[in-house]
Formats: structure tokens, sequence, C-alpha cells
């Protein structure tokens, strides 16, 4: 299968995964810094499935910002451009930083990537696993500064019990 191939049938995974995922009930960025008070308001009452991209460009680094619950709901909409631009831009680059924690975040923050993932449904992570990998498989080609990208981390802090 070729690369097009497996971004068309990721594409169409994540479009399954979170075809009934809500707007969040709670607030959309917990912080009260400017940046977060304007996330809240760009966001507020979108539909990832709609939303424009332009809006996404925007706020390429943004994820990190989002409430855990604000997080489940947007990221398939980062997932779906990185997925039609699957180069090294800034909204997949930052996409993957989301995804990825390094061995240090795991060991300092572990609580917050545990949080940061309490929505997800195992169908959904098994798709961000797939994304991951295939980030993996296309370093040479696309994510040259991309260095232990590992759906192997993220997969250790859904399977770690409470």
């Amino acid at each position: 299968m070729n690369i097009e191939d497996k971004l068309t049938m990721l594409k169409q995974k994540v479009l399954q995964a979170f075809a009934n995922v809500p707007y969040p009930k709670g607030i959309l960025a917990p912080h009260e810094c400017e940046e977060c008070l304007e996330l809240r308001e760009t966001f507020k009452d979108q539909n990832w499935k709609t939303i424009d991209q332009k809006i996404i460009e925007k706020n390429y680094g943004q994820l990190p910002l989002f409430s855990s619950e604000a997080f489940h709901c947007f990221l398939p909409a980062y997932l779906i451009y990185s997925l039609e631009n699957f180069n090294d831009n800034l909204i997949c680059e930052f996409t993957i930083y989301a995804l990825s924690p390094s061995k240090k975040d795991l060991k300092e923050s572990f609580d917050y990537w545990k949080e940061r993932f309490q929505y997800f449904t195992d169908e959904q992570m098994e798709m961000i696993y797939q994304f991951l990998d295939l980030v993996n498989e296309n370093k040479d080609s696309y994510f040259i500064s991309f260095e232990n990208i590992s759906a192997e981390r993220l997969k250790s802090v859904r399977d770690q019990q409470n």
C-alpha cells in the first residue's frame, strides 16, 4: 500500500472513530491567560468536522492549551489536517508533539498525560497509534527532525492502571 492509500485509509478511520465526539461540556482552555481566553473565543461553538482550516492553521500550536475534554473534541480536526497535508508543516508537527510524550515527559508528568487521554476510546487510541506509526515510517521523507516518535510511550500511558 502506498503512502497516499495509507493517508486516505487513516483519514477514514479518524472520521469514523471520532464521529460522535460531543462538544466539550466544560471549559475549553482552563487557564486565565490571554492565549487561553482567545482560544476559548475562537473555538466556542465550533464543530471539529466543519471548522475552517484557517482556524486550525492560526492555532497550530494550541493543542496543549485545551482542556482534556476539548483536546479530545478538537484533535480529530488537527489529525485530518495533518493527514491531508502530510509533510513537515507546523500543524502536523505540533499535532505529533501533542501525541508524543518523551521519556522525560512520562517520568515528570505521567498524570498529565494520563488525564490528557482519559476521554479517548480504544478505537480512537488505536487510530492515534497508527498515525504515529505512519509518521515513524515516513521520517526519512517528511519528518527528518523528529526522533523517537513512539506510539509505545503513549500506549504505556493508556495501559497504566490507576
